[in-house]
């Protein structure tokens, strides 16, 4: 049979084919029995507080908004849970109970509690199915994911939990000193879940670090806080805190330091505390000790007149170490006369505005203290002028002194410059 004879009898058959359904009435099969067709079921949103966050603790209550037009008919709510990979298990059905109208969509709003198992083990992957079910037999699923991680934790350091700014002894605060606190928060923890096993604690993420100050037994009172200090892992941080104006000498004084983790759809907070070891406020120390001093710079003044030793309260001289030689003369002009510390001796020229009258005659150790931390120190006095006050900090320890410039000499290329100091301290 050629090609052409092979094409008309597939045609014949097709022909007859058709003229055989037609003589028979031929109608589309009817719609099966065992369904009926429904319409397209409504809408249904998870709120995005749900799928921003992807840890909740052991028992935590999670808050879900699910929302749906208000003429949908929706019967209720059911959700299913996954952990770690198992088979799904319904948690519980939820009738539709006293929505709310957002105000920028117009959608109804149904809000589910949710409860995280008491009995996962930290890391644990859930998966939680949220079905809206609609009362024309129609359902819609929505879903999210979380790990289960632990509540912050929060403690002071191992080592060096407190550092008194101003140098001085616990016994010695007073008010308004500064006391620096190092806090350590998820201790030994991180953010996400690592690729590899790990021991490693998955915390929570920290929202906030507040921090208070209480005066004997009367209410705490909020100082202030950092946002957002970690999220989950473990972070090391030093707060530095003021002794608070208000307390008065012999009054007992705390800090306690508070973190919050409050996810949006979280009902209710976890937070972890510490509190502080109370100090007993403390009159100011004074700097009782005056002494006066002076150095030398030019042609015919004496090599042991260049240096001065603050601790001592002499010149040290020339053939002496560097370590003791506190204030130096490094030069001198037909102007003016540069001073230097020659060691580790470091000092701030105080602010014109900061020295009345009263400033040098009446700081504290407290006071000086306080000032040399917050401020940058540098070796170089500069020009010395009357009247200029400088905070010094000695040899890299915690011992401070207060300088003051008395007199300035100008030198020739003849005559010898000088300039007269006094200063004051422990």
């Amino acid at each position: 049979m050629t090609y052409s004879q092979l094409f008309t009898t597939l045609r014949s058959f097709v022909l007859l084919g058709l003229v055989a359904c037609g003589l028979a009435s031929c109608e589309k099969e009817p719609v099966d029995t065992y369904y009926q067709l429904q319409s397209e079921p409504g809408l249904a949103l998870l709120g995005a507080n749900v799928t921003t966050i992807t840890k909740y603790a052991p028992s935590e209550t999670i808050t879900i908004f699910m929302g749906y037009n208000q003429t949908d008919q929706v019967r209720d709510f059911t959700i299913f849970q996954v952990v770690a990979n198992q088979d799904s298990m319904v948690v519980g059905t939820y009738p539709v109970n006293n929505p709310f109208v957002d105000p920028t969509s117009k959608l109804l709003i149904q809000p589910i509690e949710y409860v995280v198992p008491a009995n996962l083990a930290n890391k644990t992957a859930v998966r939680v199915d949220v079905t809206t079910n609609f009362t024309n037999g129609g359902s819609r699923m929505r879903r999210f994911t979380y790990n289960v991680a632990a509540a912050p934790t929060l403690k002071l350091a191992a080592t060096a939990p407190v550092t008194y700014r101003n140098g001085l002894a616990a016994t010695a605060q007073s008010a308004n000193d500064l006391i620096g606190y190092s806090l350590v928060i998820n201790e030994g923890g991180i953010a996400t879940v690592p690729t590899t096993p790990s021991t490693s604690t998955l915390f929570k993420a920290v929202d906030s670090l507040s921090y208070f100050y209480q005066i004997g037994t009367q209410t705490p009172v909020r100082i202030g806080s950092v946002r957002n200090p970690t999220t989950g892992a473990a972070n090391t941080r030093t707060i530095d805190l003021r002794v608070p104006a208000a307390a008065t000498t012999g009054q007992s004084v705390q800090f306690v330091f508070v973190t919050y983790s409050k996810p949006a759809p979280s009902s209710q907070p976890y937070a972890a505390s510490v509190v502080t070891p109370a100090i007993t406020v403390a009159a100011q120390t004074p700097l009782p000790t005056v002494r006066r001093g002076s150095v030398s710079f030019g042609p015919g003044s004496s090599p042991d007149s260049l240096a001065f030793n603050l601790k001592l309260g002499q010149n040290e001289a020339a053939a002496n170490a560097a370590t003791a030689k506190d204030l130096i003369a490094t030069g001198s002009t037909a102007t003016s006369v540069t001073l230097a510390a020659g060691n580790t001796t470091r000092v701030f020229q105080v602010p014109a505005s900061l020295v009345p009258a009263t400033y040098y005659a009446q700081s504290s150790a407290n006071t000086v203290g306080n000032f040399v931390f917050q401020n940058t120190l540098v070796a170089d006095l500069g020009s010395a002028v009357v009247g200029n006050v400088y905070a010094v900090k000695v040899r890299g320890t915690a011992e401070v002194m207060l300088l003051r410039i008395t007199g300035v000499r100008l030198g020739t290329n003849s005559s010898i410059a000088r300039v007269k100091f006094e200063y004051r301290s422990l």
